[in-house]
């Protein structure tokens, strides 16, 4: 019996991918095998919101760090990291991928979690300003830009905020625990406060009116469900995350500045940029972190002070 359970999305990707091995003529064992492996990397990229054909290098060493994170062993990771090099060299030969990412990636020992890649503080802050209003769906999504790029949330902490999390008359945001996170409370930023309070008053009212209008075709349980409509950040076609819309900001957000690859980088970097100006133990309750451990990996002076870091502990040079 098959012990991995993927959604149909992610099983009809993968179809295509198998069909590749057959041709290649690989045993059904092995095949199986590698179906499994690519499709926990498929969860795994759609999690954080990344188009696969986009994915890069570094992205593919996160994903290697989130394996051993979750307690696999580097035999299981190595087995993994072939299954996807065999998908991107499927993705180069069908057309969809210009180069393989996870080439040349073979663990050998303890991996380092090493924030890169990171953006500035200006850079962090055109992506807010830029990022243009011109409907309810964009304004919800300013909302989100502003609160990655000056709270440094995540995706799962966007998902669990409430309306009544958010104390704009103390110009501040309660953010509750998640399962790797602790709660805090956070200052906002003037302008936040005025897009808060026009999504909450006017923006956040309109999409709830128009997902529970009644439409031909609706199945309207999956459009009024409680707990749906009670998050702070509600979607336009009923989904019950944010998963599709933090993808499609994605896109909007590249398009402002190519460097962007997802929200966990612009946590990174406001994480990096605080600890330029505020002692450890501040960041750590900022940034939510259980333990001063994982705040102490962003304290670094520059950026080439993080690529000579990654370049230290990338798998290929552990022994």
């Amino acid at each position: 019996m098959n012990k991995y359970k993927f959604a149909p999305a992610i099983l009809a990707a993968l179809e295509p991918f198998k069909a590749y091995l057959q041709q290649e003529h690989y045993g059904k064992g092995y095949i199986r095998q590698h179906k499994n492996y690519a499709g926990i990397f498929l969860e795994w990229a759609e999690e954080e919101s990344l188009a696969v054909e986009q994915v890069t290098h570094a992205d593919i060493l996160e994903f290697a760090d989130q394996l051993k994170q979750n307690g696999d062993s580097i035999r299981l990771i190595n087995r993994v990291m072939l299954a996807v090099r065999y998908y991107f060299n499927w993705l180069q030969q069908d057309g969809q991928a210009g180069y393989n990412p996870a080439a040349g990636i073979i663990l050998k020992g303890t991996i380092r979690h090493i924030p890169h890649d990171l953006l500035t503080l200006p850079e962090l802050e055109v992506l807010y300003e830029s990022y243009p209003v011109k409907d309810e769906r964009t304004h919800r999504n300013k909302v989100i830009v502003g609160l990655l790029v000056y709270q440094a949330l995540t995706r799962e902490e966007l998902e669990t905020l409430r309306p009544e999390h958010l104390k704009l008359r103390e110009g501040k945001i309660h953010i509750p625990p998640t399962g790797k996170l602790n709660s805090r409370e956070l200052g906002l930023q003037p302008h936040q406060i005025l897009d808060l309070q026009e999504y909450l008053l006017v923006v956040r009212p309109k999409i709830l009116a128009e997902r529970m209008a009644e439409r031909s075709g609706r199945k309207p349980d999956k459009y009024k469900a409680v707990e749906d409509v009670h998050r702070l950040f509600v979607t336009m076609n009923g989904q019950d995350t944010i998963k599709a819309s933090l993808l499609h900001l994605n896109y909007a957000l590249r398009k402002i500045n190519p460097k962007y690859k997802h929200g966990m980088q612009i946590r990174q970097s406001v994480i990096t940029e605080w600890l330029k100006d505020k002692n450890l133990r501040t960041v750590q309750y900022m940034a939510g972190h259980r333990y001063i451990s994982s705040t102490e990996r962003y304290k670094t002076n520059n950026l080439e002070d993080l690529k000579d870091a990654l370049n230290k502990h990338h798998p290929l040079n552990l022994s």
